[in-house]
């Protein structure tokens, strides 16, 4: 075990030197690299030539986001790529809150301010006013 961990440290030491004065991993860069793996996932299985270009092409796009040594344009491309998302990805981190609190919680959406609420499960009909803006609404819990 300790000549693992050893190569494990040595590895990271390596790749250290490898990334040193290079963006590394942004999100635009992991949700390229990310969304490559699921298309090679795909295409194990579809065996089609498009779904391959697409894979290989958003493989490519993400190892040059990484080892680019120009910082300043990719740390502005993901940001513009982090505004562009805000949305689904607030959705999404939404949807997880429901799932891990489906049992004990409720979760609103303030139609006002779009500020979510979380309300205990099982109250019946309630009045919610939002914290936020104090806009107040009736929902089923």
């Amino acid at each position: 075990m300790d000549k693992m961990r050893q190569f494990g440290y040595l590895l990271q030491s390596r790749m250290a030197q490898v990334l040193y004065g290079r963006n590394g991993f942004d999100n635009m860069a992991r949700t390229s690299y990310m969304t490559a793996f699921v298309l090679l996932v795909i295409n194990l299985f579809a065996q089609n030539a498009v779904i391959y270009f697409l894979w290989v092409a958003l493989l490519g796009y993400a190892c040059f986001r990484i080892f680019s040594k120009n910082i300043s344009k990719r740390y502005a491309e993901n940001q513009k790529f982090m505004s562009m998302t805000e949305m689904p990805r607030k959705y999404m981190k939404l949807a997880v809150l429901q799932w891990r609190d489906r049992a004990t919680s409720r979760y609103y959406i303030c139609k006002g301010c779009h500020q979510q609420i979380r309300v205990p499960k099982g109250k019946g009909r309630i009045e919610i006013r939002c914290p936020k803006c104090g806009e107040r609404f009736i929902k089923k819990t």
